[in-house]
């Protein structure tokens, strides 16, 4: 009788269990697989949850109608903001966007390096036929009636040391004429303000400030500069057909 060691028994057992389980799984065959139907509404949220989209902004922008510009230093610009007239400055912020520049005949808006330019509405001259003659400069009407009043200086200097401060006594808007920029209507003025003192009522359009015509936005701002450093003003003004020659003096 011939004996199998006990150090050869262990690994031979090993073995014939290692080949019976293979044996048993071919004769079994594949095993089954279990299918299961994926929803791809559940791939794409579970794709927002990894990488959500980054939300636009929303643009801001309320209605500005611009009524003044200064490019001097500082650069200004008065203009009607969603119905409330505003100065504006280099920096300023109107809705999402920031004022960038500020030109003779426009401002520029910038959001996100995105830029758009908002202009006057200036009205458009009629060309003239080839050989018509050009129709003279109309000469500045003599005034037709003349007022006086007096300003504590005190009080003038505290109002036109802002013109935020200033804008919110008194509403001016371009008065035009034939496409053409006549003058400045003061639209609103505050009861009791230093302007109603003065003698200047809603409804008077501006021309001039001593003898120099208010053409453009730009010239509107005389009136600060003029406010600021003159002992007497002298304005033009047009109420109705008459014209009046109000004359301020600044004690």
């Amino acid at each position: 009788m011939y004996l199998i060691p006990l150090t050869l028994l262990v690994p031979l057992a090993s073995l014939l269990l290692f080949y019976g389980l293979m044996f048993r799984g071919l004769l079994a065959g594949p095993p089954t697989l279990k299918s299961e139907s994926l929803d791809p509404s559940s791939l794409f949220a579970r794709f927002e949850i990894l990488y959500p989209k980054k939300e636009k902004k929303k643009e801001d922008l309320p209605p500005i109608r611009l009524l003044a510009t200064s490019s001097g230093f500082p650069s200004l610009a008065l203009a009607d903001v969603g119905g409330t007239p505003r100065v504006l400055r280099i920096g300023s912020v109107v809705g999402s966007y920031r004022i960038a520049n500020i030109e003779r005949n426009y401002i520029v808006l910038e959001r996100e390096g995105r830029k758009m330019a908002i202009g006057f509405n200036f009205g458009l001259k009629e060309p003239q036929a080839h050989g018509q003659p050009s129709t003279p400069t109309p000469q500045r009407p003599s005034p037709t009636k003349n007022l006086q009043a007096s300003l504590p200086r005190g009080e003038l200097e505290r109002v036109t040391a802002d013109p935020g401060i200033m804008f919110r006594q008194m509403r001016l808007v371009p008065f035009v004429q034939e496409g053409r920029t006549k003058g400045f209507l003061f639209e609103w003025i505050e009861p009791g303000s230093i302007f109603e003192r003065s003698g200047i009522k809603p409804g008077d359009v501006l021309l001039s400030i001593n003898n120099q015509e208010i053409r453009s936005g730009e010239d509107a701002f005389r009136i600060l500069q003029v406010l600021r450093n003159e002992s007497s003003i002298k304005l033009n003004l047009q109420r109705g057909q008459d014209i009046i020659e109000l004359s301020l003096r600044v004690e």
